[in-house]
Formats: structure tokens, C-alpha cells, sequence
């Protein structure tokens, strides 16, 4: 099973055990500086235990300054350097796993808060972040090029097995090689040529520098910019640089397909790379928001691509090669596709996955003091994503685990966020997270309510308070209308609804039952106290729903708050105007989030005061899966019976 995953691959000279690739990802996990932190080995060190053929650093500085991209990001250009790119290629290399240091300059892109300097690329015309961009001179662009060819000398004195020249995303070599981002006349602008210089110029000077060193570069097979580089052009770049010299090519796009929301199906560049493939005879590297293993076998069977690059699902479950080479796919912990990944990054954290609360901590949790076998039993009650991360770290500790939940399937709020458009993904997640739990021989009561009672003769040494929240009702006149429903009735199917419907707040919750109210045909009106929707949502994912209700022509009223229901529909507020305003409707779907439930571990406090009670995840305070798994995880980790050392 899986035989073209199994198969080993060849880029340039250099073997790689499998055909899956760790495409780059920014994970700002270096120091200030761009130094090789403990916590960015560890990252990297437990994808190659996993079982990845190549992984490829996150953007690596090759300037200081204004080649700033990220605050804590890679650095291959100082000296300096050298030692500690390494001892990461060292921890990469003693699981067999190659390695390549992805080279990147920022250009128009960078930001200059972060690099304290303003901006340069080829042309001072295309700025994405819309501040001012300076243009480079002739004198200027022949030192970055150095620049980049230096930065591939100290990788390869460092022992990295290759590098990746980043030339997409808007990056600088992206800058010089789009009609949509390069005016300049002279030797670096105008024609195909031209455009092409700087990038040329870069491999050549790799190569006389670093002999037959292995190099991949990444480019944009298509771009969002009228006028920017379309996949004719794409296919002229990539045949320019096999002849160049170029070992591999990482085919990516410049658009809303870059950070494909979990919508997007998996597979969807697939057409992009395909053309690249069949115009070249040097490797080519598909990332097209690949999940499964399955998907990933058929594109390089069908023959549209060499390697496949698995990005966010290696950042889900590191082990994602292993599993699946070794027939235990059903345990992968499956990417959801919720860009919480981004979110953090661009939030200037570093990086973290909503289903992995290791993802960007592996050095913390991996500490062998806290892995021991207790050997007594511990009750964790709630079989949501909390629960179930608290209970399978609990049982890796050695604990004898007993998991309650009122319900006969496991998944808690799961099983309504599952319930979106497209939103599949979000099943085989809950899938996976029971397969874990069956794996582990947690021990189930489900359809079980736990009470004290219930617990009581257990003697537990801890009880975990998973039970999630219930829904934020506000104490408005006319609340307690049967045209009232709570979201989660409607996503589950409990409730339904028609006609003229206001859906009363518009976070993930609020605009998924919107999409389905729109399916069915609902007239619909949304309401939001703050001034945009989707607020806490990474913005592609609310752009990507917002693009199935639009078109149902929704009515949106935003920095409006709900004060009461009346007869005929809904009295609100506007909180600019002050005024109020009336919206007729037939049912009101409430989606305003959710309140912990406190009473149940006050509950158990008082039935158990002699051990410890320790509410997490929504039972804690209410959040994304990201802060109801990392609240789980830690907790679970760090838990001590009463009269044990700590």
C-alpha cells in the first residue's frame, strides 16, 4: 500500500528515502536575531522522526534589514551562522531526513515595523502591504544576488543537503520575475529575459560557488495581479532554469489558492503542476492542500508531480509519514484547515496548530520527568476535543484513564462544527481523535452521564473537567420567543427554520449557519456588534464563507447590537448612530458564543475536596479548538496527584 510514497527520489545528486517533501512554512521559532533557537531544532527534529524524505526550512534572511521577514526567522548569512544551521542539519540529518535552507528576501513584502527600514524590490509600483517601496539600483541589485549566493555557500558549510530559492508569494525574486511587479527598463526589467536575470544570475553564481549543490527554487505558476505570470509563463521559467542548472521545481501560485481555507479541495493545484511537469525532465514538488495519504499517493501515480509536499498536515501530526507508511493512517491527526497556522504567524507568534498543541512546542513537552507510570485511575469528563487530548496524555503518562460522555459519539462541539459547508474535514479529525482513543485503551463510559456518584468508586487520584459550554443566551426582553433557536441547533438539525431569518452574531459559528440557512433559501439578515465580520477568524476563511452567502444577497449590520424581539422580529442598536433599529423576522438564530459551564467542576470540587478538579477547555473559558486542546494538553502534562513530587 502507498508504493509511490515508499519509493525513494532523486534531486540532483542527493538521495531522499521517501517522495514526501516538508514544504517551507514560517514558524518564528528562531532567535531575534535569526539564530538557530533549541525550540526550532526541535520543531524540525520531530518531522524527521516522523518519517519526512526533505524537509525545507521556513524563509531563511539573507539581509539584514530590509531582507527582514518575519521577527524570529531563520538567518544563513552571517558567518555566525554557520554553527547553528549545523546542528539543526545534525538533528534533521540522524533520522535520515535531508534537508534544504530556503533563501528568501523579502522585497515589496516586507513590513516596516518588523525591519525598522523601508522597503525594496525592483519597482516602487507594487506594494502588497501599502506602504512605500523604494526601487533598487543596478549597484544594489548585483549585491543582493551575492547576497543570496553567500547565504547558499554558508548552508552548504552548515551541512544542509540543498537549498530553495524562494521566488513566489511576492517575495523579491518573485518581484523581478512578474510583469505585474517589475516596470523597470534596464537590464532587470521589460521583457522575459530581463525578468529573469536576477534569479539567473543568483544560480549561476551558486553553482560556481558550491559546485553541483542541489537547488529547487519555488515559483508562482499563477498570480492574483492583472498582467501578473500565468501558467504559459510559468512554464517558460521552469524550462529557463532546468537549463540554467536548477535541480528541482516547488510549483506554487500567488492567490487565495497560496492559503487554501479547509474548504478548498485537497488536490486543487493539481492541474498547475501538472503542466510544469510535462515541460521538464528535473523533479517537480506539488503542495495542492494535500490531507490524505490517499490523495497523495494518487498524484504521484497519476504522474503529476514528483514529490508531494505536505505542509499543515505535517504540522497536525509530525508522524503523518510514518502512520501511513506503516499501515495507521485511521490515528493521523488530520488537518482541519482552519488557518489558525497563519493566524498565529501573522500575529507575530509563533507557530501552533488548533489539533496539535505540540506543534511549536516539542522542546517543552518533551521532558522525562513528566512521562511516567502512575498507575491510578483518572476521570476525565467530556468527550470533546478537550477531553480527549487531556485523556490520551494522561494515558501516555501511564495513567488508567476512564473518558465520560452523555452522548454515544464522541467529538463534543465537533459534531456541530462538522456540520458546515465543507467542512468534511472536520469529520475525519473526529475520526481520528476516536481512533486514538480506541488505540490507546482509554477506558469509555459513553452515553454515560458522570456524576459524583458515578465517579465515587473509582477512587480517582484526578478528575478532568471537559463538558465543553452552553450557549450565551443575553437577558433581553422577549428572549424566551419560540421563534428563538440557538445555532447549534440549527448546524445539527434539531431546529429548523425559513422565511425571513436574523442570524445575531457573525464569529465562525454564526456565518457557518448562515451558509446553511442561505442553502435552503432563507432571506437572510446578519448582526454583528463589531465593525467586520468574523471576528477571531482568520480573514481567507471568513472571505471563503462569506463567498457562499454572498450571492444568496444576505442584508449585514454591523457594530449593531440585539436589545430585544418583539412580535414582528428584532429591536436593535447601532452603536455609531446610537439609534434603534427594527428588523422584521420570523426566527432569530442566536450565535453569540458560549458560557463555561462552572457549576459542573464547583460540583465535583465540593464532592471531591481532597483531590484535584481541573476544568479545561471550554469548560475552562471558551475558545477555538486551539485553546481548548493546548489547555487540555498542558494541564494533563503537568498534572500531579496529591502527594507526589512535581
Amino acid at each position: 500500500m502507498y508504493e509511490a510514497l515508499k519509493q525513494s527520489g532523486i534531486i540532483g545528486r542527493l538521495s531522499i528515502e521517501n517522495r514526501v517533501v516538508m514544504p517551507a512554512m514560517g514558524v518564528n521559532l528562531a532567535g531575534p536575531h535569526g539564530d538557530v533557537s533549541d525550540d526550532i531544532i526541535a520543531f524540525y527534529e520531530a518531522r524527521a522522526r516522523g518519517g519526512v524524505g526533505l524537509i525545507i526550512t521556513e524563509v531563511t534572511r539573507i539581509d539584514g534589514g530590509a531582507g527582514i521577514s518575519d521577527p524570529c526567522q531563520l538567518s544563513a548569512y552571517r558567518l555566525s551562522d554557520v554553527a547553528g544551521l549545523s546542528r539543526l542539519a545534525e538533528a534533521v540529518h540522524a533520522w535520515g531526513t535531508k534537508i534544504f535552507i530556503q533563501l528568501q528576501h523579502p522585497g515589496a513584502s516586507a513590513s516596516p515595523l518588523i525591519t525598522g527600514s523601508e522597503a525594496v524590490a525592483p519597482s516602487a509600483g507594487f506594494s502588497p502591504g501599502g506602504t512605500p517601496v523604494r526601487a533598487l539600483s543596478l549597484e544594489e541589485c548585483a549585491k543582493i544576488e551575492q547576497k543570496f549566493i553567500t547565504s547558499a555557500q554558508f548552508s552548504q558549510m552548515a551541512g544542509a543537503d540543498g537549498v530553495e530559492l524562494h521566488a513566489a508569494h511576492g517575495y523579491l525574486i518573485n518581484n523581478f520575475l512578474s510583469p505585474a511587479m517589475n516596470d523597470r527598463s534596464d537590464a532587470y526589467g521589460g521583457n522575459f529575459e530581463n525578468r529573469m536575470r536576477f534569479l539567473l544570475n543568483i544560480v549561476a553564481g551558486i553553482r560556481k560557488r558550491c559546485g553541483d549543490f542541489p537547488i529547487s527554487v519555488r515559483i508562482n505558476a499563477t498570480e492574483m495581479l492583472p498582467g501578473g505570470i500565468d501558467l504559459p509563463q510559468a512554464v517558460e521559467m521552469a524550462k529557463a532554469l532546468e537549463r540554467a542548472g536548477v535541480d528541482a521545481i516547488n510549483v506554487s501560485r500567488y492567490d487565495e489558492g497560496c492559503i487554501e481555507p479547509g474548504t478548498w479541495p485537497q488536490g486543487a493545484k493539481r492541474n498547475l503542476t501538472q503542466n510544469i511537469m510535462e515541460a521538464v525532465t528535473i523533479p517537480v514538488i506539488g503542495v495542492s492542500n494535500i490531507k490524505e495519504p490517499a490523495v497523495a499517493e494518487a498524484l504521484l501515480s497519476e504522474g503529476i508531480c514528483d514529490f508531494v509536499g505536505i505542509g499543515r498536515g505535517l504540522l497536525a501530526d509530525p508522524h503523518w509519514v510514518r502512520k501511513t507508511l506503516n499501515g495507521q493512517e485511521d490515528i493521523i491527526r488530520k488537518c482541519i484547515g482552519c488557518l489558525t497556522c497563519f493566524e498565529e504567524i501573522v500575529s507575530l507568534r509563533r507557530v501552533a496548530c488548533a489539533v496539535n498543541p505540540l506543534c511549536g512546542r516539542e522542546r517543552f513537552f518533551n521532558h522525562p520527568s513528566r512521562v511516567k507510570s502512575a498507575g491510578k485511575d483518572v476521570a476525565v469528563i467530556g468527550g470533546g476535543p478537550a477531553g480527549i487530548e487531556a485523556a490520551l496524555v494522561l494515558k501516555r503518562r501511564g495513567f488508567d484513564v476512564h473518558l465520560f460522555d452523555d452522548q454515544k459519539i464522541l467529538g463534543g462541539t465537533l459534531n456541530v462544527a462538522d456540520k458546515g459547508y465543507g467542512k468534511e474535514k472536520i469529520t475525519r479529525y473526529t475520526e481520528s481523535l476516536v481512533a486514538q482513543v480506541t488505540q490507546a485503551g482509554i477506558i469509555l463510559h459513553r452515553a454515560h452521564p458522570a456524576t459524583p456518584q458515578a465517579i465515587r468508586g473509582l477512587a480517582p487520584c484526578g478528575i478532568f473537567i471537559a463538558c465543553g459550554a452552553r450557549p450565551l443566551i443575553p437577558d433581553i426582553p422577549g428572549i424566551d420567543d419560540p421563534r428563538v433557536v440557538c445555532a447549534e441547533a440549527i448546524l445539527t438539525g434539531k431546529k429548523t427554520v425559513a422565511g425571513q431569518v436574523v442570524v445575531v452574531g457573525t464569529g465562525m459559528t454564526g456565518l457557518e449557519t448562515a451558509e446553511v440557512l442561505a442553502m435552503v433559501g432563507c432571506t437572510l439578515t446578519l448582526v454583528e456588534m463589531l465593525p467586520a465580520p468574523g471576528p477571531g477568524v482568520y480573514p481567507s476563511v471568513v472571505k471563503d464563507v462569506l463567498s457562499h452567502i454572498e450571492p444568496h444577497r444576505p442584508k449585514m449590520l454591523l457594530e449593531h447590537k440585539l436589545v430585544a424581539i418583539d412580535q414582528e422580529g428584532v429591536v436593535l442598536r447601532s452603536l455609531k448612530e446610537g439609534v434603534r433599529v427594527h428588523v422584521p423576522a420570523q426566527a432569530i438564530v442566536l450565535a453569540l458564543g458560549v458560557r463555561p459551564r462552572l457549576e459542573v467542576a464547583k460540583t465535583f470540587s465540593k464532592a471531591f475536596p481532597d483531590i484535584p478538579v481541573i476544568p479545561v477547555g471550554d469548560a475552562l473559558q471558551g475558545g477555538r479548538i486551539l485553546e481548548a486542546t493546548r489547555s487540555a494538553h498542558g494541564r494533563a502534562f503537568t498534572f500531579t496527584p496529591q502527594g507526589e513530587e512535581v
